[in-house]
């Protein structure tokens, strides 16, 4: 092999579709996907019935039939509509609806196309995929964008038959990280995890952070630590273990505060005179809504303290919290810019 005699941008030189091909994988790093998250959307028609819509928007597509063969672009300007054959009453069927590019100018392939007049991007049904693909066949210029179950003797397509199966082509992601040591509250007093009944809760450490969601990101993925915090030594009238939940939350968008999952904190004390150091997690993810991206929230820590609890948690001067949040760009129906 050598380097490609094709020279794009140099003047009196020859130029060909394949550089152009080869720049733009090149140039999406060999992205393979929709552009953004809410573009190319298979989705139920108006009324539903045989077929479904697709949404406007963009899409990388890698060629797969030849070495060396490029990235394609494509892009549905407006809603287009595709049909989707009924089932038998025998079986049901899962179909696979793709972006497929019909290139008749590459060695091998079936296409025949006139490209001086017919296009080389089609929206395709492939009938008959296994009920879990994810994938076009290999070997196929396409890419995925939803699965269509329909059971036996069906002919409507509804949203609850449509899996969305799309990919970004170069997803975008932004890593957070906010840290921070506990101490004393304003008044001087311990900032401590109170003795608070569910389902009521309060912000522990008493330290909101600030973020900025980024305008593309539709889920964010949260791990959060109280680390090395204080649980105090046994009463004298003996006390009850440290027991309770702890969870984060994006608070200052519209329609109230998103809240990570709760997770849970047991700690057993052994001793009447001696305290110990504990930590405890909380690691889930939130979708973001699309009226929330691009907003400026608070990050808070919460803790909810079970009844009874005498062995108080301490966000001592020697205790450390942080939550570490990543944004991610993800196609789904609920990413819709």
């Amino acid at each position: 092999m050598a380097l490609e005699m094709d020279s794009w941008a140099v003047t009196g030189a020859q130029s060909s579709a394949r550089i152009a091909r080869l720049m733009h994988q090149s140039g999406t790093s060999s992205g393979n996907g929709v552009v953004d998250v809410g573009h190319l959307q298979v989705l139920p028609l108006e009324v539903p019935g045989g077929g479904v819509r697709i949404t406007a928007g963009g899409a990388t597509i890698l060629g797969r039939e030849q070495q060396f063969q490029g990235s394609y672009f494509a892009y549905n300007v407006g809603t287009d509509t595709i049909d989707i054959s009924p089932t038998g009453s025998g079986s049901g069927r899962s179909d696979m609806v793709v972006l497929q590019v019909e290139d008749p100018n590459i060695d091998g392939t079936p296409w025949s196309h006139d490209v001086t007049t017919d296009p080389v991007y089609y929206f395709r049904v492939i009938e008959g995929v296994s009920s879990t693909a994810t994938e076009p066949p290999a070997g196929l210029t396409a890419i995925p964008l939803a699965r269509i179950t329909l059971p036996a003797s069906t002919g409507t397509v509804t949203a609850a038959r449509i899996t969305d199966l799309r990919r970004s082509a170069n997803p975008k992601s932004q890593r957070i990280l906010r840290v921070q040591r506990g101490g004393t509250q304003t008044d001087g007093s311990w900032d401590e995890a109170g003795n608070i009944q569910n389902p009521n809760f309060e912000r522990w450490p008493q330290h909101d952070w600030t973020v900025t969601i980024p305008e593309w990101a539709t889920q964010v993925q949260v791990l959060a630590d109280w680390t090395n915090v204080f649980l105090k030594p046994l009463t004298p009238s003996g006390a009850n273990d440290a027991i309770g939940q702890l969870f984060v939350g994006l608070v200052g968008g519209p329609d109230g505060p998103l809240y990570t999952t709760s997770s849970a904190y047991n700690f057993n004390q052994f001793s009447a005179t001696n305290g110990y150091r504990c930590s405890a997690a909380n690691k889930d993810q939130i979708p973001i809504p699309p009226a929330w991206r691009g907003l400026t929230v608070q990050v808070r820590m919460y803790v909810m303290g079970s009844a009874g609890q005498n062995g108080r948690l301490v966000a001592d001067n020697w205790a450390n919290f942080s939550c570490d949040l990543e944004f991610l760009e993800i196609p789904a129906p609920e990413a819709q810019l």
